[in-house]
């Protein structure tokens, strides 16, 4: 599971890293100064990422056996900025929690 969580957790970071840059970055210098350019690049990367993100989360969320709407909630963190952090480490507590020694 360490392996499943890690993959997790870098995409995680990623896709908020990317969907921050996108929406207070990119965004306003397509609209405010007429560069497209970081759009195009930041959007595409992060589209293409998020999908490798559902991935990773519904693997852990499946070696977990996390309820479907907790999977369905981590899953649609990686669409609102700052929430795929909150959804980090919510889910590295969780991780930790159940591999902890009883």
């Amino acid at each position: 599971m360490s392996g499943s969580f890690l993959r997790y957790r870098i995409l995680a970071y990623t896709t908020g890293v990317l969907l921050v840059l996108l929406c207070f970055v990119a965004i306003p210098l397509k609209y405010l100064a007429d560069h497209p350019g970081p759009v195009a690049v930041i959007g595409t990367a992060h589209g293409f990422l998020f999908m490798v993100y559902l991935v990773t989360a519904l693997d852990l969320g499946v070696r977990l056996r996390w309820p479907w709407l907790k999977l369905g909630l981590v899953m649609l963190a990686g669409t609102v900025p700052f929430a795929s952090f909150v959804a980090e480490r919510r889910a590295a507590q969780d991780v930790r929690a159940r591999t902890r020694p009883a």
